[in-house]
């Protein structure tokens, strides 16, 4: 085998490992981002945020979920 399919397979394997490597990353985030909204949603601590602030967060979780499960293929 020639030099040039050595380096291409390993090219390849590279953007495989990255590719796993990314995935992981955008799920580990959203585990996060899911616990974030279950956090302000219940948690007493969350009411003493202001009311127009703490509305804002839950929407802008609510559509990073929304984005990041879009971009995992996950369908409800």
């Amino acid at each position: 085998m020639s030099r040039a399919f050595v380096k291409e397979d390993d090219g390849e394997r590279g953007n495989l490992i990255s590719d796993i490597q990314h995935r992981e990353s955008k799920v580990e985030w959203l585990r996060i981002q899911e616990k974030k909204l279950d956090t302000l949603l219940n948690d007493p601590k969350s009411k003493k945020i202001k009311p127009e602030t703490l509305e804002r967060w839950i929407k802008e979780t609510r559509e990073d979920i929304e984005k990041t499960r879009n971009e995992l293929g996950y369908r409800d």
